[in-house]
């Protein structure tokens, strides 16, 4: 059998490590990035849904107006009701439906387009009841995604145990190997 050198088994010992090391920064500045957009995606979500409240706001101040006929309403408030649909798609495609704090938010969403719609008869009461059911279902879902965003995600978590762990292999390797020189002299 091929006898290696203590020298030989240490340099490929580091080698090792360095590598494990390297690949598990990779690993780490990769779930960093994610964290960073999955911020962003939190802070966009909070902007769509102030856009939603605000536009249903203004739709129904111009439908409290009093205007002539309908065609007036909707020469005030169609930059609103573009708004609306526009920051109601946007929140729409940015949750998933199948997850059940997204679920509770869209469906506030729909309730509040319905209360919202040109047959019937604006209720500011309800509007502003849905609008803050609305508020409090999406403060759940940011919640929850923060959490994610502080915890990061589950490979960073496996990784930063994993570089904690060789940590303190290492030192104990490099305590017992001390410890083991010393004896030996």
């Amino acid at each position: 059998m091929i006898e290696l050198p203590d020298v030989a088994i240490g340099a490929v010992c580091a080698a090792l490590i360095a590598a494990l090391i390297s690949l598990l920064g990779l690993i780490i500045s990769k779930e960093q990035k994610i964290s960073e957009f999955r911020q962003a995606w939190i802070d966009s979500l909070r902007s769509e849904i102030s856009a939603l409240i605000a536009h249903a706001n203004a739709i129904y101040g111009a439908g409290a107006a009093s205007f002539q006929s309908p065609s007036e309403i909707w020469k005030v408030a169609r930059p609103d009701f573009v708004g609306i649909n526009e920051a109601a798609a946007k929140i729409r495609l940015r949750l998933n439906p199948k997850e059940s704090e997204a679920k509770a938010v869209l469906n506030k969403i729909e309730e509040l387009e319905q209360l919202l719609s040109p047959e019937k008869q604006m209720n500011y009461i309800k509007i502003n009841e849905i609008e803050k059911l609305l508020v409090s279902e999406a403060q759940i879902l940011l919640k929850k995604e923060w959490a994610r965003v502080q915890s990061g995600e589950i490979v960073y978590r496996i990784a930063r145990v994993t570089a904690l762990s060789i940590s303190v292999a290492c030192i104990l390797a490099l305590v017992a190997a001390s410890i083991y020189s010393f004896i030996n002299i």
